[in-house]
């Protein structure tokens, strides 16, 4: 099933509830959430930048004393620009930096900045498979190359606009399963996991102050075997949680949060609940963990399907905003985790915030 460009700011309603939504983040304990621009309404003509359709997101998050970490790019960009072209990353820095003055101006309350999203899925997506704008096949590494030179350019573009916030990046975290010992199964998973997050390594080899901050995206299907069946939590090869943001934190020698994590619902307490419980673990281990952000905080409507999709602690019933119950404790325990941080990182919660999120904003054309 095509939709064509999916707005899930619009399926999840948060266009229409935003000022309602970020206060009931607050009333639990939500102090900093990701909101993103959704770029192709921004900029309909070439050059021309309107940013009213982020003014409601900016006023909402303020009127709850929510700080947002702005996601730039994710997965959208507007129809007269080819995500392919050499023009691009040039394009986006000009976006950027327009972005950036705008929502100073509008008074937002920024604490981080989220240039591309997830650019090793949005490779493999659109440039390997072709579900994904741009509906490319086997262009991967080109499309992974494009979006990292256009990173790189908006984090320049930030900088030059004056913005001292710290740079995100949030990217897969996986973890593939050898089947047999055979050097070619062995060697095929290596490059799969190390593809998974290579836009990280080729942006830290041209511009190390590019990144401040790894974000992983990590979800109860994100371990399987090397034939791609799903791994359980229960199976004793699952390897936990803990173990895997040790790793990353160490190859890449920055702090780390969750950028995404959750499950729809009923899992989405238990899942949240082993999240916390291997956060907590991965603290006491020494990992340098700045926040756990639920994602989706809310219900939204299917990428492929347009079904409701029931998420996180804010659900919809009837038109209408429920806050499932259930889902304070686990909250609460999440809220609490900066307490196990070391004293240095706690002097700043909002980058050290163990956040939710708002929505996801705009996936695209896919």
């Amino acid at each position: 099933m095509d939709l064509g460009r999916v707005d899930s700011l619009v399926s999840s309603q948060h266009d229409r509830w935003a000022f309602l939504d970020h206060a009931l983040l607050r009333s639990m304990g939500v102090r900093c959430a990701r909101e993103s621009l959704r770029w192709h309404l921004i900029e309909r003509v070439a050059g021309r930048y309107d940013f009213s359709s982020a003014k409601r997101q900016v006023a909402a998050a303020n009127a709850a004393g929510v700080a947002i970490v702005w996601g730039l790019c994710h997965w959208g960009v507007p129809d007269h620009l080819d995500v392919m072209s050499a023009d691009f990353p040039k394009r986006f820095a000009e976006f950027v930096f327009a972005a950036e003055r705008a929502l100073r101006a509008e008074g937002s309350d920024i604490a981080g900045w989220v240039p591309m999203n997830e650019m090793s899925f949005w490779a493999w997506a659109g440039g390997e498979t072709g579900g994904f704008h741009p509906f490319h096949t086997r262009r991967g590494d080109a499309l992974k190359w494009q979006l990292v030179l256009a990173h790189v350019a908006g984090v320049r573009a930030l900088r030059d606009a004056g913005a001292d916030e710290p740079i995100v990046v949030c990217e897969p975290l996986i973890c593939i399963h050898p089947r047999t010992s055979d050097p070619q199964t062995i060697e095929h998973v290596r490059a799969h996991l190390q593809a998974s997050t290579a836009a990280v390594d080729w942006i830290l080899a041209i511009d190390p102050t590019s990144i401040d901050i790894v974000g992983l995206n990590y979800y109860g299907h994100n371990q399987w075997t090397d034939d791609g069946t799903r791994i359980p939590r229960e199976d004793p090869r699952y390897r936990p949680l803990r173990e895997l943001l040790r790793d990353k934190a160490q190859h890449f020698s920055r702090p780390i949060v969750l950028s995404e994590t959750g499950a729809e619902e009923p899992d989405g307490v238990d899942w949240m609940g082993y999240v916390a419980e291997e956060s907590e673990a991965a603290l006491r281990m020494g990992v340098p963990l700045r926040g756990v952000c639920i994602y989706p905080v809310l219900d939204y409507g299917g990428w492929d399907d347009a079904r409701h999709c029931p998420c996180g602690p804010i659900g919809q019933q009837n038109g209408r905003r429920i806050i499932r119950a259930e889902h304070r404790p686990v909250l609460r325990r999440l809220t609490s985790l900066g307490a196990l941080a070391a004293p240095a990182e706690q002097r700043d919660v909002r980058t050290a915030a163990f956040a939710t999120d708002a929505a996801r904003a705009d996936f695209g054309t896919c």
